[in-house]
């Protein structure tokens, strides 16, 4: 996953409204979006390469998800899968806080990470960046290849527009046809002008590439987006949009769940 942006506890009825982005090489083989056949109360997409994932629930009323941070030079070549912290925290009976704690005392096992953990109660973020762990606050945020926030052209893009859609449907209760709008808002392509690009280490020409909210480079790009809606009584709508290498839409999911 490479862009995430989300509203925390802003609305009457959800307590979490997120769109994401992942972006990954169209080689490396991806199960869709569905109910786990060996961890059935896992729901989410899946790497079948490592076995983890980028975002998933649990019906337990848990939720985890995660972006990599872009920095080669620190890269570990035999680095333990960053995919394998969602299920370990879906499936743990540990909070959200004292599992990022964990983390961080094996943070360099991993390539660079930011993690967000949260159940029906809390949530928490924690970046290898800085790796501190932040109590997410009630708002709209966005994470890309950096810490949660930092104003990367597209973060501050998906801010911006997931607050303008949430304005317009600030008395409807119910989100449900709000989807295409996130959708259209995760397909956008602008490239970020040079002089607002960040340095991460792997040159301007993929810099440029990696820019836009929707990513298409030739064998690597944006895979999926998907939509969740999660309300404060534990009802889950996640969908996924999967895509090909051409941006063509390949399939769509949808699943309804209680989580408790």
């Amino acid at each position: 996953m490479c862009l995430i942006v989300f509203a925390y506890q802003t609305h009457k009825r959800y307590r979490l409204i997120l769109s994401a982005n992942r972006d990954e090489f169209f080689d490396r083989p991806t199960e869709p979006l569905d109910w786990w056949k060996d961890q059935p109360e896992i729901i989410g997409g899946r790497d079948l390469q490592q076995g983890g994932t980028w975002m998933a629930f649990s019906k337990k009323g848990r939720f985890a998800a995660l972006t990599n941070v872009r920095n080669p030079a620190s890269n570990k070549p035999n680095a333990r899968s960053r995919g394998d912290l969602i299920p370990s925290f879906l499936l743990s009976d540990c909070d959200p806080f004292h599992y990022l704690e964990m983390v961080k005392n094996k943070m360099e096992e991993y390539n660079g990470f930011n993690l967000l953990t949260g159940d029906l109660k809390q949530m928490f973020f924690i970046s290898s960046t800085d790796q501190n762990i932040i109590k997410v606050q009630p708002g709209i945020h966005a994470i890309s290849n950096h810490t949660m926030d930092t104003p990367w052209v597209k973060v501050e893009f998906v801010k911006q527009e997931l607050r303008r859609h949430l304005e317009t449907k600030s008395d409807d209760p119910d989100l449900s046809d709000i989807e295409p709008g996130f959708y259209r808002m995760m397909q956008n392509k602008v490239i970020a002008p040079d002089e607002k690009l960040p340095d991460t280490g792997v040159g301007i020409e993929l810099e440029r590439g990696l820019s836009p909210v929707f990513v298409s480079m030739q064998g690597y790009g944006t895979r999926s987006t998907s939509v969740a809606l999660w309300d404060f009584e534990g009802n889950l709508t996640f969908s996924e949009t999967t895509w090909s290498e051409k941006g063509t839409k390949q399939d769509y999911r949808k699943i309804a769940a209680v989580t408790k």
